[in-house]
């Protein structure tokens, strides 16, 4: 049995990262056309741009759910062989009009509203071209890390949605790399996430629309547990203890005295 837990583990390991893996690839073509070929004055740059990139990002979403779905087929067959027969299908994830609002949003549309503050400012011509020069290479890295989310949003809502209709699941857990960033670690903190539950408002870890809480360039991914004694799910009581240690307060004061804590922890751990 512990052979077969630990092989779960590295089957979801493998998951997470592969799905990371391919979300930053596409990202980065995405970013790195908009970098080399979009002039933000010209808007059919713009158009092109959007009419190149927009049917890939779909694609590789959809790649993502198939690989979500593959992904929680054969970890049930693994932790669950004896359970009754069910299939994870794959869920779409963001819709063309989600992915281009946002891509415009961060891209074309953030630069803009920075270029003007910055020829408003009245600064020597040098410093206005490196500012700009600044807010360009800000526009491309905010494109990678949508794209990157909308990717993947395939996966998770594969999982989500499979989970739920699951009669054996009982929920599911994030799942992060070594060390996630502190609102990555503050979502992985709630552990298991039952399949009837939904997100509580007065939980200051929790809020925002969307049943699965994302940033931008996120590299979680999300996984069905079968058992409390799950060895991924094990691995969130870290951040459990770090929540409760650090996460005090009310309400955006939570967060903000989590955050301390979470990124200064190894100052901390090197004090006691």
């Amino acid at each position: 049995i512990r052979d077969r837990v630990s092989e779960s583990a590295r089957l979801t390991d493998a998951y997470r990262q592969r799905q990371a893996r391919q979300a930053a690839l596409v990202a980065a073509l995405v970013a790195t056309y908009y970098r080399q070929r979009v002039e933000v004055a010209d808007p059919a740059t713009i158009e092109r741009w959007i009419e190149l990139m927009l049917p890939r990002i779909l694609r590789e979403s959809s790649a993502s759910s198939r690989l979500a779905a593959e992904f929680g087929n054969t970890l049930r067959k693994l932790e669950i062989p004896k359970a009754s027969a069910f299939t994870f299908e794959p869920i779409a994830g963001s819709n063309a009009e989600q992915i281009e609002r946002s891509l415009r949003v961060v891209g074309p549309e953030a630069y803009m509203r920075k270029a003007t503050q910055i020829r408003e400012a009245d600064l020597d011509p040098i410093e206005t071209q490196a500012l700009l020069a600044d807010a360009k290479a800000a526009a491309v890295k905010k494109i990678a890390g949508s794209v990157a989310r909308h990717v993947q949003s395939g996966s998770r809502s594969t999982i989500y949605a499979n989970q739920r209709r699951d009669p054996v699941s009982l929920g599911y857990v994030r799942v992060t790399k070594a060390n996630p960033c502190y609102f990555c670690a503050m979502l992985a903190s709630r552990g298991l996430v039952f399949s009837e539950d939904s997100f509580d408002a007065s939980d200051p870890r929790f809020t925002g629309a969307g049943e699965v809480k994302v940033h931008d360039s996120c590299a979680c991914a999300l996984k069905p547990v079968y058992t409390r004694k799950d060895e991924v799910l094990e691995r969130t009581k870290t951040f459990e203890e770090q929540w409760n240690e650090w996460g005090i307060g009310g309400g955006s004061d939570a967060i903000l005295n989590f955050r301390r804590g979470y990124e200064g922890r190894t100052h901390l751990v090197g004090k006691r």
